[in-house]
């Protein structure tokens, strides 16, 4: 409040340790700021100020300035260490913590407080962070689906406004350690197929399971049920299915076997499936014809297609190892017979004469399909097996040919005015019947035509006879007709005589 001199104040700080920086104006009395502050290394600045006149003597008084530094977000949080890792059994429980990531942020306040997230490397959501930067699992975990993560974790301070805070990462990776929760599984065909009377030792087909567990856990032994122990025979290791026995079609087509896969865990895990094993046919079997001997009898006019009779051969293979077809392979050069290739019915090929040929001894064949193309007539083929048999066919004769005079015409001689001794016998006819008995004895004469009060013929002998003396004069020559006849046909004749 003095005037002049006493009346200008200058101002000087008493306190020296911060004058590197701040600086004031003595005049004005104004702080200025002469070095970088940093608020992480220091808070507060407490100065002392002096103002003093310049009478004489000089006035003086005190003031006590405090600076406070206020922060700024100028630090991200820290990871220490800078990445994390754990291993944890696949069959914890939800909740089960983890690991504990931790970071430091120099900042105050919110600029200084750390929130925790999980930024990626957990796509199904199976874990999630407390506050306090421990990781926990939300959900049962499994080894088989996924047996790592790596997970990017962030802490970020919580400065306002939002877009002025900062952050950093650092990467945890989580091991599921395995334990034995899964079984074999089975990846192999639960149905095969075998040749039958293949070698003992001939591998069948390779066992496989897989277990998606790992370690000893994983690791699968085969075992075979007993139900079939002499006839397959399985590799504990390999699981090489093997033929340790003689293996029939005809006597079992397929057998069904139990596999057991068992891992070497604690305490072990097995599955079991049922294998089918299908024999597969060869042509180990020919065709048998039962009977091997067949007869029959066919008339002899039968019509072309008639059926004789029938054979059969069985064959106990498989398709075409046991499809029979037949063929007559000898004994029928006329062909006069043909047989169904796939039924063995014997039918009238050609028409058939008793005259001609009255018995018939065929060999039918009887063979299976292996080798494709019927071979009779084509040469052999030693795949192809088959059975022959016998076929006896009687023609049956029917009257079917005319009585027939041998020595036709007759010519006899007679005395006239004498009766011929002994009983007036002038001549015999006889007529030949190609037919069979009954058809062929039973022919019977006639006069048909000529003076039957002279001559006469017996019916059975066909001897004729004159029955009274005869005069040149009157009559030089008669002409007679006979009929020779069986059951059904005859034939006529002219005998003369002179």
């Amino acid at each position: 409040m003095d005037q002049g001199v006493n009346g200008q104040v200058s101002y000087s700080v008493i306190s020296d340790w911060a004058n590197d920086v701040f600086s004031l104006n003595p005049q004005s009395g104004m702080f200025t700021l002469t070095a970088r502050l940093d608020y992480e290394e220091v808070q507060h600045y407490i100065f002392v100020v002096q103002a003093q006149d310049s009478g004489r003597p000089s006035l003086s008084s005190t003031l006590t300035v405090y600076f406070n530094v206020v922060d700024l977000n100028d630090n991200a949080p820290l990871f220490d260490p800078m990445s994390y890792s754990n291993e944890v059994f696949e069959n914890v429980t939800m909740g089960t913590s983890v690991v504990t990531v931790s970071a430091t942020d120099l900042d105050s306040g919110d600029n200084g407080r750390i929130v925790y997230s999980i930024g990626s490397g957990d796509d199904d959501n199976d874990f999630d962070i407390a506050q306090n930067g421990t990781i926990y699992t939300t959900r049962l975990l499994d080894r088989e689906t996924k047996s790592l993560y790596n997970l990017v974790v962030m802490a970020s301070d919580q400065a306002k406004p939002p877009q002025q805070r900062l952050s950093s990462t650092v990467q945890v990776t989580i091991v599921l350690k395995d334990v034995n929760d899964m079984s074999p599984e089975f990846i192999t065909p639960n149905e095969t197929s075998v040749p039958e009377n293949i070698p003992v030792n001939t591998v069948v087909m390779a066992v496989k399971a897989l277990d998606r567990d790992e370690g000893r856990n994983s690791y699968i032994e085969y075992t075979l049920s007993a139900t079939e122990p002499n006839i397959f025979s399985l590799g504990p290791v390999d699981g090489l299915l093997r033929v340790s026995g003689r293996l029939d079609r005809e006597s079992r087509a397929n057998y069904t076997l139990e596999v057991t896969a068992r891992d070497r865990g604690d305490p072990p895990r097995q599955t079991k499936e049922r294998i089918l094993v299908k024999v597969l046919d060869e042509n180990d079997n020919s065709p048998v014809f039962d009977p091997k001997q067949y007869s029959a009898s066919v008339a002899e006019n039968a019509s072309i297609g008639a059926s004789v009779l029938q054979v059969s051969a069985t064959d106990v293979d498989e398709g075409a190892n046991g499809r029979v077809r037949y063929a007559i392979s000898s004994g029928d050069d006329n062909r006069d017979f043909s047989i169904s290739e796939d039924t063995g019915v014997v039918r009238v090929a050609k028409n058939l004469n008793y005259e001609r040929k009255s018995r018939y001894i065929l060999t039918v064949r009887a063979e299976d399909c292996a080798g494709g193309l019927l071979l009779i007539n084509s040469g052999e083929d030693s795949s192809v097996r088959f059975d022959t048999a016998s076929i006896v066919i009687t023609v049956a004769d029917i009257n079917d040919n005319p009585p027939t005079f041998l020595d036709s015409p007759y010519l006899a001689y007679v005395m006239e005015n004498v009766v011929p001794p002994p009983n007036g016998y002038v001549l015999t006819v006889r007529a030949y019947d190609a037919d069979t008995p009954p058809y062929n004895g039973q022919v019977r004469y006639f006069l048909k035509e000529g003076d039957a009060d002279l001559f006469k013929i017996n019916a059975s002998t066909g001897e004729i006879t004159l029955l009274r003396a005869l005069d040149r004069e009157a009559q030089a020559e008669y002409i007679l007709t006979l009929v020779a006849m069986d059951t059904e046909k005859y034939i006529e004749i002219n005998v003369f005589r002179v």
